[in-house]
């Protein structure tokens, strides 16, 4: 969906798309910092509401829990542990299971939430690279703890210059490039959609009606539940990979 302000139509009929980074003016901490024109990026707000309805969602699900349920709020509640639970047990194995279920549990609640945030007329956050980018960089200080908590800090060094000492370049590109790739694909996607969406709303005009809502929906659920997948998955693959006893 493309949120308002999102596109801008010229009247001399061109289109240009703005950049991820927007930012929502805030006047009143003008005063109260001593600064001028105080502002925040609306990436940061749609975060916020992200993880307010988030807590809403999972407080509501979460209270007054039985032993055995009795209720589908509890039945919906533990299908959704059992279902994390059980994907990041085939992904990574069992002794990551309890350690890592709630922390891909997370991340995929709120990458798919934050992909959706354009139905709420807000901006994606994923279409920010600064959001995904910071995503990508849990995910290689959790590459970074696991290459050294299970082949310890020789082991790690040594990763670098194994098959061969010529490989030091080459290994060390890889262990950035894994996190910068990640996070693009993510803001790729995500911005693409917008531009994309723009465009056929802006070439349609008036008639921009059953078109682009059957494209909305592939860009705003379709491609989330699919972006989400991906991102959650490559940290698990990442990690795993870097585990020396696995």
């Amino acid at each position: 969906m493309i949120t308002p302000g999102t596109m801008l139509l010229a009247e001399e009929g061109t289109f240009t798309v703005e950049g991820p980074l927007r930012s929502i003016p805030l006047p009143f901490l003008n005063d109260i910092f001593g600064e001028e024109n105080a502002c925040i990026a609306e990436s940061v707000v749609s975060q916020w509401v992200v993880m307010i309805i988030l807590a809403v969602v999972f407080f509501v699900l979460g209270r007054n829990l039985k032993l055995k349920p009795e209720s589908k709020r509890q039945i919906l509640a533990e299908w959704i542990v059992g279902f994390f639970s059980g994907y990041v047990e085939t992904s990574m194995g069992t002794r990551y299971k309890k350690s890592y279920a709630p922390y891909i549990g997370a991340l995929f609640c709120f990458c798919i939430l934050s992909c959706l945030m354009g139905l709420l007329g807000l901006r994606n956050p994923t279409a920010d690279v600064s959001v995904t980018g910071s995503w990508a960089l849990i995910t290689f200080t959790l590459v970074l703890y696991t290459k050294i908590k299970t082949g310890g800090f020789k082991g790690y060094m040594k990763s670098f210059i194994e098959p061969m000492p010529f490989m030091l370049p080459f290994n060390i590109i890889g262990d950035f490039a894994n996190p910068i790739s990640q996070a693009m694909r993510l803001f790729g996607n995500n911005l693409s959609g917008i531009v994309i969406g723009g465009l056929i709303y802006y070439a349609l005009g008036s008639f921009a009606i059953a078109v682009p809502a059957v494209l909305s929906l592939y860009f705003d659920l379709f491609s989330a539940v699919i972006q989400s997948y991906i991102f959650v998955t490559l940290t698990m693959s990442y990690v795993i990979m870097a585990d020396a006893d696995a």
